[in-house]
């Protein structure tokens, strides 16, 4: 339990950092190219079995700080993280599952957002607004983000909720400012979830 909450309080203090620092800038071209089945972040982890472990669990965000994470936590925690990039809710509910696999967590962390107030038109190729429609409306943002919750519960593992990080400047198919919904969102559900 100590084990748990070290690396937990690591995790949120690693968070807050991550959001004190946050610039709404374009991701650079290495970063967007990062989604591949080459991105160090999807490396396999081999557990030491005398320490906790902790999923990640999110957007090409959280991909950016997985190799961090896993470096200050060296000795510490095994830092695992799907071999992809989560993207949206939708994503996220269908499979949740896959990601938790069968084994024990510690610590899980995630965040979903900015893939789901992207705009898409009819056939989900993304759109330019005020073309199109989101990817995940609101109304679903919030159910999904139940669901995922409730799933995640079921682990008994300390949860950890990220908010969606700023929509960068100039970033095709989002409104900027609009993380703020979504956030507000987020922040019903976990209010309604005291274990986040």
């Amino acid at each position: 339990m100590r084990r748990t909450v070290l690396v937990g309080g690591l995790l949120i203090l690693f968070s807050m950092s991550l959001v004190a620092t946050a610039q709404p800038t374009t991701r650079p071209a290495s970063r967007r190219a990062a989604t591949s089945p080459s991105d160090p972040s999807f490396a396999a982890v081999t557990d030491d079995p005398k320490l906790p472990r902790v999923l990640i669990i999110g957007d090409s965000i959280s991909m950016g700080y997985t190799i961090p994470v896993r470096t200050l936590l060296r000795g510490k925690a095994n830092v695992h993280r799907p071999a992809v990039n989560c993207g949206p809710t939708t994503r996220g509910v269908e499979q949740l599952d896959g990601w938790l696999g069968g084994g024990r967590w510690d610590v899980i962390h995630f965040n979903f957002g900015l893939h789901d107030l992207a705009f898409v038109d009819d056939k989900g190729a993304r759109a330019e607004p005020p073309a199109g429609h989101h990817m995940v409306t609101p109304e679903l943002y919030e159910a999904n983000l139940r669901t995922i919750v409730t799933r995640l519960q079921r682990t008994g593992a300390r949860l950890i909720w990220a908010n969606t990080t700023p929509v960068p400047d100039a970033s095709p198919a989002r409104i900027k400012g609009e993380e703020a919904v979504y956030n507000a969102i987020a922040a019903k559900v976990k209010t309604a979830n005291p274990r986040l």
